[in-house]
């Protein structure tokens, strides 16, 4: 796949990404898509804020997945925030007195 398809993919996948995690998450993720060099690929990026012992008090965190040539679509890069919706969700207050892993909130 040349680099204008993959641009292409990456566009595709960015949409569809972002539009399920606005109904998952609504606002808490912003979903972007970057060139690797090394790998030459596009990666999928979703930026958070984390507000839990092990991540920065309220610091950006990213999640990302490479469109690489196993890639097959989004649900595995979504399925890492639908483990996590009901900690992203919650409030602030919450998260910073929850001590476990987001996951299991």
């Amino acid at each position: 796949m040349n680099k204008g398809n993959q641009f292409q993919k990456a566009a595709m996948e960015v949409k569809t990404a972002q539009k399920q995690l606005d109904e998952l998450v609504p606002g808490k993720v912003k979903v972007s898509a970057e060139y690797d060099h090394e790998r030459k690929c596009y990666i999928l990026v979703g930026s958070y804020l984390a507000y839990y012992d092990y991540a920065p008090k309220g610091g950006a965190c990213t999640w990302t997945e490479a469109i690489d040539r196993f890639y097959t679509d989004c649900k595995l890069f979504v399925g890492f925030f639908k483990q996590r919706a009901k900690f992203m969700n919650a409030s602030i207050e919450e998260q910073i007195a929850f001590d476990g892993h987001p996951a299991t909130f």
